[in-house]
């Protein structure tokens, strides 16, 4: 079970940033990007996740994310890109 203030505070997002849908569709996901949030390899997950091909995408064995996934996953991709204080 994913505790959502925790993972408000580790990605530094408002209540209205919170991916909602990947945290009730996609949990396994949701808490990768919480994984990686602070260590080299989360910029490029996010990025894998937005690829066509990649862990996100397209692939023949299934379908990808809804759009409203995709979007939280970009927004999350963006606010990863923002300056925060080193840990």
């Amino acid at each position: 079970m994913i505790n959502k203030a925790a993972v408000m505070q580790t990605l530094g997002c408002s209540p209205s940033q919170y991916p909602q849908i990947l945290n009730d569709k996609f949990p396994h996901i949701l808490e990768k990007i919480v994984k990686l949030w602070n260590s080299p390899d989360g910029e490029s997950y996010l990025a894998d996740l937005l690829q066509p091909n990649g862990r996100g995408g397209g692939r023949m064995d299934r379908d990808g994310f809804p759009e409203r996934a995709w979007q939280e996953i970009f927004q999350l991709k963006v606010l990863h890109n923002k300056p925060r204080p080193k840990l």
